[in-house]
């Protein structure tokens, strides 16, 4: 009974090779896509500068901050305790705030990042479909941490960038 079943394992993985072999594999680099295209350049463009507007928030608080603590050392001796007080609290609070708007900024940045690397991908998609039916190919991998090599003649990416940045310059026209 074991001898049968490992007979029939065998036969589905050589059989499974068989068809594997035979088939058209092409890899891509998503990556490439995202950096390359006009399309994730204009995203790349786009989220630099939502980070220095960010950066000018941040800097905006952090002076403040400052200028609050600077102002507390100056005045340390000449502050009654309460005031003192009142004043390391509103400095604490501030300091809360800046780190509360450093969190949320970089929150922002991040959803707004995969919000536009997912709009890239979600619309190479159907170019990456309609190249790899034109071709022939059987399977398209995306290039990723567990490939350790592929042959450049099976790379795809530079094919997809050019026929997306075609399809993306005349979506932008429209």
């Amino acid at each position: 009974m074991k001898k049968s079943l490992l007979l029939v394992v065998l036969f589905c993985f050589l059989a499974a090779n068989t068809v594997f072999a035979q088939g058209k594999i092409a890899i891509i680099d998503v990556q490439a896509i995202t950096f390359q295209s006009k399309a994730g350049q204009k995203s790349i463009n786009e989220l630099k500068s939502l980070e220095q507007a960010s950066l000018k928030k941040i800097e905006a608080k952090r002076a403040e901050v400052k200028k609050l603590a600077d102002s507390i050392n100056n005045q340390k001796a000449s502050l009654s305790p309460s005031a003192l007080q009142d004043k390391n609290l509103e400095l604490n609070r501030k300091s809360v705030e800046l780190e509360r708007l450093e969190k949320d900024l970089q929150a922002e940045f991040q959803t707004a990042q995969a919000k536009k690397w997912d709009s890239i991908l979600k619309e190479v998609e159907p170019v990456i479909n309609d190249y790899a039916k034109e071709k022939g190919f059987d399977l398209v991998f995306i290039v990723q941490p567990g490939i350790f090599y592929a042959n450049p003649a099976v790379d795809i990416t530079k094919e997809i960038i050019s026929r997306f940045d075609i399809k993306w310059s005349k979506k932008g026209t429209k």
